[in-house]
């Protein structure tokens, strides 16, 4: 009965320890690539931790020189990744492994496990540590794609493993005693394994999730700034063909009055238009020739005048650019939004802003600069928080204006210092055909 309980625990162990590398491969890599060959290096790698763990044909050091080229193996079927990286993964993972074994093998013993137990209690403990491990991992690294849950949340998921390593720790040390508690050592050890691997299983389910709200939130954004964008068309359209219906009949009348001498009439009369025409249009600080560029600037100007904000543009980039028009809105929208916002906290009208762009040998560079009164908030990793009460579709400027600098191979850099908030952004143009 023993014998044949081993060689089942073995089954589910060995399907954890793939499962396990698994983890860390889409924690440093992100998602595999599923192809045949993949699956058959997993099948391959599955016979192989069975025949060592059963059996134990294989002594140390062919075992370890087994894992880490199977593991190589399998990282060049399923990610596209180049031989320095898989190299360093697959030693690294199967180093830190054999050290947590090892680690683990020396409290156990010194805490009164005996060699019969000592194994199976190890293999547990072990696993349980490297996916714990493996969370903690894939919480600190700053440029993984998902969103960072709560920390409570992530505290609160920690407790499961080390709950687990108690309990077991305790199972283990009465199934040493009393050799009837064997089986049930065994079936608890395996049911604490899969119970924890699900838990962090729900861990990168809560993240994606936390993520897919985020780009949500990103496309109202887009949406908020291209019906922007589209109604400023609109009103340029319709107070061009406004001026192109009314100027056969302005050059009419200023026909009629010249043909008759009345030159002061005709001058009076071409001076009126002109006054309504430039009190119909808001003042023109940018004039590239970029709609989207002068369109987002303009109407910012015409804001911060309205909010007695000094506003000081600098523009000097081609009518055209090699971006697409929805990432420029998204950048310089958000950031002209998000300094238009903190300036009007200030008081006493001594908000200001400065924009400065310019696009010179494939290289887009803009630089706004503001003041700000209120304490900017971050969350646990860095990332800037909104002040605004409504979190559901603000705060996130900054983090879409990054999604869209990588699309060309960009940089955001940030600095906050003195109530002084500066944001610089590096784009390459010719990076925008493959993004």
């Amino acid at each position: 009965m023993t014998e044949y309980l081993t060689i089942l625990s073995e089954l589910f162990l060995s399907l954890l320890h793939l499962l396990i590398i698994r983890k860390y491969m889409n924690v440093f890599w992100g998602p595999e690539i599923r192809n045949v060959k993949g699956y058959i290096e997993w099948g391959i790698y599955y016979v192989f931790l069975l025949i060592g763990n059963i059996s134990s044909a294989f002594p140390p050091h062919l075992l370890l020189v087994g894992n880490v080229l199977l593991i190589f193996m399998i990282s060049s079927a399923t990610r596209k990744r180049s031989i320095k990286q898989r190299c360093i993964f697959s030693l690294l993972i199967c180093a830190v492994w054999m050290l947590v074994e090892v680690i683990v093998m020396m409290i156990l013993t010194s805490v009164g496990f005996d060699s019969r137990t000592l194994q199976d209690a190890g293999s547990f403990i072990s696993k349980i540590c490297m996916l714990l491990l493996s969370v903690i991992i894939n919480h600190c690294i700053k440029d993984k794609h998902y969103s960072e849950i709560p920390l409570l949340y992530f505290l609160s998921i920690l407790l499961i493993p080390v709950s687990s390593i108690y309990v077991m720790h305790h199972i283990f040390l009465i199934a040493a005693v009393h050799s009837e508690y064997m089986i049930f050592s065994a079936t608890a050890s395996f049911l604490l394994l899969v119970v924890n691997y699900i838990i962090f299983e729900v861990y990168d389910w809560i993240s994606r999730n936390a993520e897919l709200r985020e780009q949500n939130r990103l496309y109202a954004q887009q949406l908020e700034l291209c019906s922007q964008q589209a109604e400023e068309r609109e009103i340029l359209y319709l107070e061009i063909r406004r001026i192109r219906h009314d100027l056969k009949n302005h050059l009419s009348g200023l026909l009629g009055m010249v043909q008759t001498g009345q030159i002061g009439d005709a001058e009076e009369y071409i001076l009126r238009m002109l006054d309504i025409g430039a009190g119909n249009h808001p003042e023109e600080v940018s004039r590239s020739g970029n709609i989207v560029i002068d369109s987002l600037i303009n109407n910012a100007y015409a804001a911060a005048q309205k909010d007695n904000i000094q506003f000081d543009v600098n523009v000097l980039v081609p009518a055209s650019l090699p971006f697409e028009s929805g990432h420029l809105a998204i950048i310089l929208g958000n950031l002209l939004e998000n300094a238009l916002e903190a300036c009007r906290d200030i008081p006493d009208e001594k908000g200001f802003i400065c924009l400065d762009i310019s696009y010179v040998k494939d290289i887009f560079q803009l630089c706004i600069k503001n003041n700000y009164q209120a304490k900017r908030k971050k969350d646990n990793i860095g990332h800037y928080l909104t002040t605004k009460n409504d979190n559901i579709y603000h705060g996130l400027g900054l983090s879409s204006i990054n999604h869209a600098v990588v699309n060309y191979h960009g940089q955001m850099d940030i600095t906050d210092n003195d109530n002084l908030f500066q944001v610089i952004v590096v784009m390459y143009g010719s990076c925008s055909e493959k993004a």
